[in-house]
């Protein structure tokens, strides 16, 4: 039992280790931008923490702070803030905001003071903290921790690159009627050079606010494209959707906008149009149509736009953060049009591999031809030759052929055979008995019959080997699409992944880690799930290459 125990904790561990970075794959595509760039990452993402009303107070931004002498620093700060020469907002638990400001300070003051200031007296202390602490710094502190979903301005985009802008930030609470069955109010604020409005609301008595109001543009309605909403978002995972009535016609978010994070974000939606293409990257929600009536807006230059917001409890704001990633992998990546070149690089890869390796290795391990010892040693000559070497050669051709800038590179050699994959096959057909050979060409088999009756049916170990070293080099293959492709329709997965992360790094672009980790997982699955169905198929081929029969 001992030994047994001993032996099985060996293999789980060892599958742990080796399964690591597939866990930190998956934890990290559920998880936001801030928590990747956080002081302290942690595997695990962060708890979603759905909220009913907003403005809040962050509990989390400095709840991992601890250093020297951490209690008796905070009572101090406490106590220095609960001064009149403070103020804070009426919107919010005072109480909570001074507590987590003492710790926001208590942060500052650790990365600023010496360590001999940590040695002081309590009174000297105290000194040194009034000295220290501003009610501008105060100030600033509070306005990160208090959250408060804001709305700036709103704009409308028609195919002709008309742009108007039908909510101006100065005049966000003035320019919507709100509606719903909760309680929510408007309220200006925000600098003159940045004004917006912010949105307190509360969930208690209801599950819906909505923000609704007739618009009319500077061109024809049947000319809009793009609808543009400013918002900076509280974090309190709310679904964000919208309504949109034009032309007799009444549209609905095909999904809603996530509220998470903290940060202004620009939420766009369009319906589907001629830029709506899967080679093409989304940074939109489709409008759908979901009703045609006379009740609804129909004017030539009028529209509806009705922003509903409704609360979402812990479970649907768990599965809201776990999906974000890869909704927004969809939707910003053509990531189907990347799978189906992909899938098609496979299907050619395979079939010419399996076809062409299997039909040399017959003539190689079967058939006797003059020559046929020095071209074997000669086609494993090749194997030697680093692939660096036969590139700017191999370039070349295939360009002087006019297969720049198509998927031919990628497939066609795949149809004359390469040196391990017959290599592997002729070890395996010279196990084979003859017997069964000779029994077939006394019944009238010729060659060929021969190699597709018999000799296919027992390598099929070898070929399912085969087929899976060959799907993980196509689907993984990087190189080859990096030399040859330049337009983004022809792109596999592997190398449309990488666009999309050399893209995100441009100035004015989302970082999209948690979106490059569920892309990745995403790519990943396929190559684990085959291997688990053909693990056996790939064992056989592996250790019964080259035993006698």
């Amino acid at each position: 039992m001992l030994r047994r125990a001993l032996i099985y904790g060996a293999l789980i561990g060892g599958s742990l280790v080796f399964a690591w970075p597939f866990i930190w794959m998956l934890a990290t595509s559920a998880k936001l931008e801030r928590e990747l760039f956080d002081e302290k990452p942690g595997l695990m993402p962060e708890a979603p923490r759905p909220r009913l009303h907003s403005p809040y107070v962050d509990t989390r931004m400095f709840a991992t702070v601890s250093g020297p002498r951490l209690n008796e620093t905070l009572g101090l700060i406490e106590a220095e803030l609960a001064s009149p020469r403070y103020t804070w907002p009426a919107d919010v638990e005072p109480d909570a905001l001074r507590h987590e400001v003492a710790r926001g300070i208590y942060a500052q003051l650790l990365a600023r003071w010496p360590v001999e200031v940590w040695a002081r007296s309590a009174g000297e202390l105290r000194t040194e903290i009034s000295r220290q602490i501003s009610p501008e710094s105060v100030r600033e502190i509070a306005g990160k921790l208090r959250r408060t979903l804001c709305i700036g301005q709103l704009r409308v985009r028609s195919y002709d690159l008309q742009e108007d802008q039908l909510v101006a930030p100065g005049t966000a609470a003035a320019s919507w009627v709100i509606g719903g069955t909760s309680d929510a109010t408007l309220v200006q604020t925000g600098a003159a050079a940045e004004p917006y409005a912010e949105l307190h609301y509360s969930f208690a008595r209801g599950q819906l606010i909505t923000l609704s109001q007739v618009f009319t543009t500077s061109f024809p309605i049947d000319r809009l494209h793009r609808i543009q909403l400013y918002v900076k978002n509280d974090d309190t995972w709310s679904a964000i959707n919208l309504v949109v009535e034009k032309g007799g016609v009444k549209f609905r978010a095909e999904r809603p906008v996530d509220n998470a994070d903290d940060n202004w974000v620009v939420d766009t939606w369009q319906e589907r149009g001629p830029d709506d293409r899967p080679d093409k990257i989304r940074s939109w929600t489709l409008l759908r149509e979901i009703g045609r009536g006379p009740e609804f807006v129909n004017e030539p230059n009028r529209l509806k736009i009705t922003v509903e917001m409704e609360p979402r409890n812990l479970l649907q704001a768990w599965g809201a953060k776990i999906l974000h990633n890869y909704r927004l992998t969809f939707d910003y990546i053509p990531f189907w049009r990347y799978v189906a070149t992909s899938l098609f690089l496979v299907i050619l890869n395979l079939a010419g591999t399996l076809f062409s390796c299997s039909l040399v290795a017959y003539s190689f391990a079967r058939l006797q031809w003059p020559g046929r010892a020095a071209c074997f040693a000669l086609l494993l000559a090749t194997m030697m030759i680093p692939p660096q070497v036969t590139m700017i050669p191999q370039f070349l051709l295939f360009q002087k052929l006019g297969w720049y800038n198509t998927l031919k590179p990628m497939w066609v050699p795949s149809f004359f055979a390469g040196a391990f994959s017959v290599f592997l096959l002729r070890q395996f057909m010279k196990g084979i008995p003859r017997d069964l050979e000779d029994a077939a060409r006394l019944d009238g088999c010729g060659f060929f019959r021969i190699y597709w009756h018999i000799m296919l049916p027992l390598i099929k170990p070898t070929l399912a080997a085969i087929a899976i070293f060959t799907f993980l080099a196509t689907w993984n293959e990087f190189m080859t699409p990096l030399i040859y492709l330049s337009d983004q329709r022809l792109y596999p997965l592997s190398f449309g992944l990488y666009a999309y992360q050399v893209q995100s790094l441009q100035p004015g672009t989302s970082a999209g880690i948690g979106m490059l980790m569920a892309g990745s997982l995403l790519m990943t699955l396929p190559v684990i799930v085959i291997f688990f169905f053909a693990q056996r198929y790939f064992l056989q081929g592996v250790t019964l290459t080259g035993l006698k029969g």
